[in-house]
């Protein structure tokens, strides 16, 4: 089976490390084909060289990248419609809102059979009018994709139901994967003791948010629970705020007291995430919208307890007072009880690790999610009349 799978871009995100895990294990068992992907945003990063250490033949698309630029978009269109003419892969898997638009385009215009799309984030949800031309653009969209993945029960229903932009048999459910084991490789103890000794203050348990500065994260809701702990005289956490993004400059200058005050540290971008999640005695999100987090699978994986915002995807990978504790979004109060609960509670963060570890293992393997996404090429090429596939009529053509 050949698949080619585009993405607007590679940075060190959600979207990476699920295709870390996907795209070499659906090589190991014949699904095999490149990733083209779009260029990096100024002072973006770019992480592709993850997926080509992996084995993966990463290919960049010329005038792909986020945005809205009409000479740009017809440059990257023009290039993805020649390659897939040339390649005539059986499936065409495209990531992220502008890849999406773009990629399936060119692959109904190259014949490709099967065309599917994977929705990553947020945007749907967006405010006026990112979200309105995005879920029109979406519906539009429908009628060139074979098939959608939802990442979440709530996505799917998100897609299905309140927005209207799929029928509910062209959604497939498949859940998040990651390579677990990779995850726990790359803790080295001695790390993990460096930075504990970096980052850890007495009498404050060590806690880590862990993602990007921009506002669907809600940084700045952190910051607030913070507040309303050390205004409870509750100073019983130390939060690091690992990342960086367009917000960062500015909620380091908002919480400057806390800072002082020993609550919060922020080192920027940490070059061992693993390692500071197993140094964590928490790992904390704030988000406002979300689509499945990686950090949550990461904290499960290492048997870290996670405090979150119930946004999303995020209820179905932490079930509350099972693996982390749930509070509303937007409601610091409630975030900031939740972190109080958890610093203060020994016996229940060392339960609720425990439970998150076991449960990551089952259901947030990259076998799981390889073995998922090839029977849904499977079913998708098996309903394709035999005149609309490549070569030989049969998928799987080597």
């Amino acid at each position: 089976m050949r698949v080619v799978r585009i993405v607007t871009r590679l940075n060190r995100g959600g979207p990476l490390r699920q295709l870390c895990a996907l795209v070499p294990g659906l090589a190991r068992r014949g699904a095999v084909g490149p990733v083209l992907v779009g260029e990096p945003a100024a002072g973006e990063e770019d992480a592709s060289d993850e997926l080509e250490g992996l084995g993966v033949d990463v290919v960049r698309v010329p005038g792909l990248r986020r945005g809205i630029a009409p000479a740009s978009d017809w440059r990257a269109f023009r290039w993805m419609l020649s390659y897939l003419r040339r390649a005539r892969p059986d499936v065409v898997h495209t990531h992220m809102g502008k890849a999406g638009a773009l990629g399936r385009l060119a692959a109904c215009a190259a014949g490709v059979p099967v065309r599917v799309h994977t929705f990553h984030g947020h945007h749907l949800s967006a405010p006026f009018p990112g979200g309105l031309l995005a879920r029109t653009a979406e519906r539009l969209l429908g009628a060139l994709t074979t098939s959608a993945v939802a990442l979440s029960p709530l996505q799917r229903r998100d897609l299905v139901v309140r927005y209207r932009v799929l029928p509910d048999a062209k959604v497939a459910l498949v859940g998040p994967g990651i390579d677990l084991d990779a995850v726990r490789a790359a803790v080295d103890p001695a790390r993990v003791a460096e930075l504990r000794a970096r980052f850890a203050v007495p009498y404050r348990r060590l806690a880590l948010w862990l993602g990007r500065f921009v506002p669907p994260k809600d940084p700045r809701l952190l910051v607030r629970a913070l507040r309303c702990l050390e205004a409870d005289g509750r100073r019983s956490v130390r939060v690091v705020m690992a990342g960086d993004g367009p917000l960062r400059r500015a909620v380091e200058a908002e919480a400057s007291d806390l800072v002082a005050a020993g609550a919060l540290v922020f080192p920027g971008t940490v070059a061992s995430p693993a390692a500071l999640v197993a140094a964590s005695d928490l790992v904390v999100l704030s988000s406002r919208s979300e689509g499945t987090p990686i950090a949550l699978l990461e904290s499960a994986a290492l048997g870290v307890p996670a405090v979150s915002t119930a946004v999303g995807g995020v209820p179905d990978v932490l079930r509350d007072r099972a693996t982390g504790l749930l509070a509303a979004p937007g409601d610091a109060r409630g975030l900031a009880d939740a972190i109080a609960t958890l610093c203060r509670d020994d016996g229940l963060r060392a339960r609720l690790g425990a439970t998150a570890r076991a449960e990551a293992d089952g259901r947030f393997g990259a076998g799981r999610l390889v073995t998922d996404t090839l029977a849904l090429y499977e079913r998708l090429l098996a309903r394709t009349p035999l005149l609309a596939r490549n070569r030989d009529g049969s998928p799987g053509g080597g």
